[in-house]
């Protein structure tokens, strides 16, 4: 069985659109890590593909220059856990979410907050890379 993680500095996000209070977050390209032990901290391999992050009953504070953004940093909080820089594959969550992203360029911050949250990874993904400690 293999975990995984994205590596949110390795991020494109293209868009960001609300509908009826759901926030949609259209990342052109993830950095997805692959491994059999702690993805994004074991040896294991590495994989792009497009993805789409939806947060329930969201809140937005900042805003990015421009799209697409790469990113440089960030974290997910769901509920009392925190993720640096990474965000868990698969990702169904109900209950708090705060979403922090840095982008990479003028080093804009972007908060998310909401009370769910639902990762959908869209078409194949793409192999980069093995990945070593």
């Amino acid at each position: 069985m293999q975990n995984r993680c994205i590596e949110i500095h390795d991020s494109i996000l293209a868009a960001v659109s609300f509908l009826q209070g759901v926030a949609q977050l259209h990342f052109a390209s993830v950095y997805i890590h692959q491994s059999e032990g702690v993805p994004g901290r074991d040896a294991g391999s590495g994989w792009t593909q497009e993805a789409i992050l939806r947060i329930d009953n969201a809140r937005v504070e900042g805003s990015f220059f421009k799209f697409p953004t790469s990113l440089s940093d960030g974290n997910i909080q769901l509920g009392s856990q925190t993720f640096d820089n990474e965000i868990p594959v698969p990702l169904r969550h109900n209950g708090s979410i705060a979403l922090r992203l840095i982008g990479s360029e003028g080093g804009e911050v972007v908060s998310f907050t909401g009370s769910g949250a639902e990762l959908e990874l869209l078409g194949e993904p793409e192999y980069v890379e093995e990945f070593g400690p």
